[in-house]
């Protein structure tokens, strides 16, 4: 795990300055405290931070193929690093590491940018092609790591986080507004966007080639579901269980691959409490768990509650971290690690468990991901409740709110209930209850909230071709993996981890395992209104 950044200009003859490089490289300090690395060419720069997880004595970075002329720096994990490299080494490549970063240059000697179809992992990277003289920047399939970009007239600037891009004090930063408008209807900040206008995100499953001043992106993956009438056929019920826990089994037991111990953060639930099961079964000692509680009753899931640690059959190390009121005192310092903040206040809980995380392992496994692939949030629950009534006028439905009777008691069931029936995003807009407008707009000068209003900020997503003939539930996942999972649940995971330099694995977020689970029938995971 990484922190990652650099440059590439547009006159071929250029040299990035080191001392600028440094300076950009520095700020990703907490992503990587255990070195730094560069790599200076005529055109391009490339900086590291590292954070020692495999390969500990050869994996420094960046890492270049036999000869040198392509040389990348990644952040991240490529799980199937050892079924590469296997490969590849057949095929007469020579490694000079035992890193799974290695194995990234010498697949793209093989196949070039379809090299990304074959790694399996979370990743962000940069390689520069120096016959090419070209750089291809490139961003795992769900967004797990994180990659920024800002595009000026001599070049292009990139970086893990947004302050190494603004620490090479080669781009502007003036507001965005159409990331401002994000944060305040849905509560976050969507990609590509930021808060700055200069710098853009690198969408997941997606890749930058930047070449002789010429930039182009291009998706080399996308969520996809089968079509209604083909999702459900196919196999028993039984079939499904069984097919789901062995490639759930086999993707824990790859997200293990590590050169120092792993642990897991852990709460009652049961997607954390799955993967921490399934990796007693491949771990022979003790498992360090982090578990974090609230100090506000109507907040904990912990008080009350069971968890693996109560069972004497899984050989847990535990922890427990607890989110305080007084614990607000650390807004700032999350605002600096997050960059772009939501409305949600998950930043702060986020680096509270890194933090104590910290004292024990260096990488954890996580449940996130699960709720999304698996429809497991109450708002699918509700849409399906309240779908039938869409087939009704607008005029018809609105006198149901009585007046601001159920807005006030049920904001989101309201937003819901009088949104339009087709699956687009106002609708899933609606069933994510963002926040008020009205306290966070009180925040903006007059000139801003003016600047918003003149401005045309409506957009929507690419839409798959096939994406009518969806089940609904299939159409409202997709929003949910392409929008809130990358830009708000990963985004905060990836930052708050990170601030306290530590890896945070996402087993459910394994490509494979995701293909099976968007092919199982909708009826497996919300039955009738129950969900998961």
């Amino acid at each position: 795990m990484c922190g990652i950044t650099g440059v590439a200009f547009a006159g071929a003859g250029r040299i990035p300055d080191l001392s600028m490089l440094r300076a950009m490289t520095d700020t990703l300090r907490h992503r990587g405290p255990d070195g730094e690395g560069y790599h200076l060419d005529s055109g391009v720069g490339l900086g590291v931070r590292r954070l020692s997880i495999i390969d500990l004595e050869t994996g420094d970075q960046p890492i270049s193929n036999e000869n040198g002329s392509v040389v990348v720096v990644c952040n991240g994990e490529i799980y199937n690093y050892v079924e590469l490299r296997n490969e590849l080494e057949a095929r007469g490549h020579v490694f000079r590491s035992h890193s799974d970063v290695e194995v990234i240059v010498h697949l793209y000697e093989e196949s070039g940018t379809r090299c990304l179809e074959r790694l399996r992992g979370m990743f962000a990277f940069a390689i520069w092609d120096a016959v090419r003289s070209e750089l291809l920047l490139a961003r795992d399939r769900f967004g797990i790591k994180p990659l920024y970009y800002a595009p000026t007239e001599d070049g292009v600037y990139f970086g893990s986080e947004q302050k190494a891009i603004l620490a090479s004090r080669g781009v502007g930063r003036e507001v965005d507004l159409r990331g401002l408008h994000d944060l305040l209807t849905m509560g976050f900040v969507v990609a590509p966007s930021t808060l700055f206008a200069a710098i853009r995100q690198l969408e997941p499953g997606t890749f930058l080639v930047y070449r002789e001043g010429e930039l182009s992106i291009a998706r080399y993956w996308d969520v996809a579901f089968p079509r209604r009438s083909e999702a459900l056929a196919g196999r028993t019920d039984e079939a499904w269980a069984s097919a789901l826990l062995e490639k759930l089994d086999e993707t824990v037991s790859i997200h293990l691959r590590s050169d120092v111990p792993v642990g897991a953060w852990l709460s009652p639930g049961i997607d954390s409490s799955t993967i921490v099961a399934l990796m007693a079964r491949h771990r022979g000692g003790p498992i360090h768990t982090t578990t974090l509680g609230f100090e506000a009753p109507e907040a904990d899931e912990v008080q009350g509650q069971k968890s693996l640690i109560d069972f004497a059959e899984h050989p847990l190390v535990s922890r427990m971290a607890r989110c305080c009121a007084a614990d607000f005192e650390r807004f700032p310092q999350s605002i600096w690690s997050t960059e772009d903040p939501s409305a949600t206040g998950l930043e702060i809980p986020r680096e509270i468990l890194a933090q104590a995380t910290a004292n024990d392992v260096k990488v954890v496994l996580t449940g996130e991901g699960a709720d999304e692939i698996f429809a497991g949030y109450k708002r699918f629950r509700l849409d399906k409740l309240l779908r039938p009534l869409a087939w009704l006028p607008t005029a018809l439905r609105r006198p149901m709110l009585l007046g601001e009777t159920f807005p006030k008691r049920w904001p989101r069931a309201s937003s819901m209930l009088v949104a339009p029936r087709e699956v687009r995003l106002p609708r899933y807009v609606s069933t994510l209850g963002g926040p008020s407008q009205t306290g966070l707009a009180a925040l903006l000068s007059i000139e801003l909230k003016d600047a918003l209003a003149r401005a045309d900020l409506e957009w929507d997503l690419d839409l798959p071709s096939d994406f009518d003939r969806w089940h609904p539930l299939s159409q409202l996942q997709y929003y949910e993996i392409k929008i809130r999972l990358p830009s708000l649940v990963i985004h905060t995971l990836d930052r708050g981890s990170m601030a306290h330099s530590v890896e945070a694995r996402v087993p459910f977020l394994d490509h494979e395992l995701f293909e099976l689970s968007a092919a199982m029938p909708p009826r497996l995971k919300l039955s009738g209104l129950r969900e998961k």
